[in-house]
């Protein structure tokens, strides 16, 4: 007779972890509910938002659909290109490439620097490195076109605007990513330097420098293809450059003309994409 009041208590005993677990999986329920809710709302808000940017942005896809017979007007209007003009256009391309090259070199020569004093790990006056993140965030902020149009009031109307557009605003991207990279660095063989006694130059040359090195030529080489894009709308705004040969085809409605210009940048950004892609990977 104490055979089944003694398995009565294994399955007692065996019911209590059971019970552990429901518990378990109602917390887990009840929290699943609250992360439900969680995203729910964010899910809502970022409806809520696109709804109020297309209002905004007065986003018409009827409008958009009633004019795509005369985009495929124009487009076809941009055949046969003309060539009557390559001469001109080759030297408005190098305009647009020298305007990238000076600006993106001028931006270099000071981001360093900068960047050297805004890393947290290696610079040398904490106190400087918060407002000068600051102005970086302030260059970077203004776009390249804002800073040409503002220096085409200064020094007049043709590429050196321009080139003076590129410098600033690359100059606080180039030293925030500059400093990220600093950043990251491992601080052991900065530390295994500085215990020698070394000063703050040589730790920079035999420690900090060489880990760098590839990543700042990376970041470099990018921010130079992307102001070889950049620089073309430049142009527009009268820094020079094949942006304005393609203002001018615009205005006049002159497709063919038109058509060159855009086959030309096509093969410019194609190369420069393929050349800095071929020094980013030899470097990687």
């Amino acid at each position: 007779m104490t055979f089944p009041s003694t398995k009565h208590k294994v399955d007692r005993a065996d019911d209590s972890p059971n019970l552990n677990a429901i518990l378990a999986a109602e917390q887990r329920r009840q929290g699943g509910i609250w992360k439900l809710l969680h995203r729910s709302f964010w899910g809502v808000l970022a409806i809520a938002l696109l709804i109020a940017s297309a209002r905004t942005a007065r986003v018409n896809l009827l409008q958009f659909w009633q004019r795509i017979p005369t985009v495929g007007e124009w487009l076809s209007r941009l055949f046969p290109p003309d060539f009557s003009e390559l001469p001109i256009f080759f030297e408005a391309i190098w305009e647009t490439l020298a305007i990238a090259i000076i600006g993106t070199g001028c931006a270099i020569l000071v981001a360093v620097p900068l960047a050297l004093l805004v890393a947290r790990n290696i610079t040398p006056v904490q106190w400087l490195a918060t407002p000068l993140r600051g102005l970086l965030n302030l260059l970077r902020g203004i776009d390249t076109a804002i800073f040409a149009l503002f220096f085409v009031s200064i020094v007049g109307l043709g590429p050196f605007a321009g080139a003076l557009g590129v410098a600033f605003h690359t100059t606080g991207s180039m030293a925030k990513l500059y400093a990220e990279v600093l950043e990251s660095l491992p601080s052991e063989p900065i530390e295994a330097i500085e215990a020698t006694g070394s000063d703050r130059l040589r730790t920079f040359a035999f420690a900090v420098l060489p880990e760098a090195l590839p990543g700042l030529i990376g970041i470099s080489l990018y921010l130079w293809e992307f102001n070889v894009r950049s620089s073309v709308i430049l142009g527009i705004v009268g820094a020079g450059g094949i942006g304005y040969e393609l203002l001018v085809s615009l205005k006049l409605l002159d497709f063919p003309r038109l058509c060159t210009i855009l086959l030309l940048i096509l093969a410019m950004v194609s190369l420069i994409d393929a050349f800095s892609a071929y020094f980013r990977q030899r470097l990687n």
